[in-house]
């Protein structure tokens, strides 16, 4: 084993040390109030001390270079992101909306602390100050409001077929067999697959139940019932009956980071007989990096609605 090598897994050993601490710590429920993972301590400046962590460490085990200020500290990041999914301390979803942040940021961690081991080096106690980083900025951070933003994401979907149809297969969706439903990236990564939706009684005030894989069911009232135009429900997901093996613990449906609040279909008529089908829901995000979250939600919701408008489309066409 060379050199360089040898200073590399000792280095990911203490990496995996210290980020594998801040992981427990911050999720440690009494704590809650002062640390928590889903913040811009842990997102932010946990991987920006790890990288400093990662380069200091080379700096003093093997030489220094820019491999240790530059490649090591994301590629540390990296292996322990991986590392973390295969131990199932992390969903695999979240590990990949995570990696470009955390990346980026052992990056800088790294390249600054080069920076300042050039011009001189402080040694062991300017490294204890960069690892308590995190510990620091999260109290300050949990005396600002966590700010509240809402999202209104839309899809739609040309279908051959008369409204009346349509309305047929959106006032209630029978069971969604496998071959129905077209493979998408997010069911890769393990969100649960649409099963199906019952209505208790026609009109507003009617109860749906959707269902999904893996026993994760929502809770809908109609509030708009307009055959065959629209139909619109509020969407209840209480955390507390939704398997902890369906989401991870930190983007579960109806917790305090995000949820799903209502639901619209509406049917638009065009020449021919055909129609467009909208389907539209709104979000409600909740953590320190909405922007940034918000794409990633976006982006999923995209992804299950519109399987769900493609299957409507495929049932509505074969009559």
């Amino acid at each position: 084993m060379s050199p360089r090598l040898r200073a590399f897994c000792i280095i990911l050993g203490c990496a995996a040390t210290y980020g594998l601490i801040c992981r427990l710590i911050f999720a440690f429920q009494p704590l809650e109030n002062w640390l928590q993972i889903v913040s811009a301590a842990f997102m932010y400046s946990m991987p920006f001390s790890l990288g400093a962590l990662v380069c200091f460490l080379g700096w003093k085990l093997d030489r220094p270079g820019r491999f240790w200020s530059l490649a090591a500290p994301p590629l540390t990041m990296l292996v322990l992101l991986m590392g973390s999914v295969l131990f199932q301390l992390e969903a695999l979803f979240c590990a990949v909306v995570a990696a470009p942040v955390v990346m980026i940021f052992a990056l800088l961690g790294g390249w600054l602390m080069g920076l300042l081991l050039r011009r001189r080096d402080r040694g062991r106690l300017q490294m204890a100050a960069w690892l308590l980083l995190p510990y620091a900025v999260s109290p300050l951070e949990q005396a600002w409001r966590q700010p509240d933003e809402w999202r209104v994401i839309e899809d739609a979907i040309a279908i051959r077929a008369p409204a009346e149809r349509i309305w047929e297969q959106i006032r209630e969706v029978p069971t969604i067999r496998p071959e129905e439903l077209r493979w998408r990236w997010i069911y890769g990564l393990g969100f649960p697959r649409p099963l199906a939706a019952t209505l208790d009684r026609e009109g507003v005030g009617g109860r749906r139940l959707a269902t999904f894989e893996r026993n994760v069911s929502f809770y809908e009232e109609v509030t708009v019932w307009e055959p065959p135009v629209r139909l619109a429900f509020t969407i209840r997901a209480d955390p507390a009956f939704i398997p902890r093996t369906a989401f991870d613990e930190h983007i579960i449906v109806g917790g305090r980071f995000y949820d799903v609040l209502d639901g619209t279909y509406t049917i638009e008529p065009r020449a021919g007989g055909s129609c467009v089908l909208h389907l539209s829901s709104t979000h409600r995000l909740s953590t320190r990096f909405n922007r940034y979250a918000g794409w990633w939600s976006e982006w999923v919701m995209h992804q299950i609605q519109g399987s769900i408008l493609e299957v409507i489309r495929t049932r509505c066409e074969r009559g």
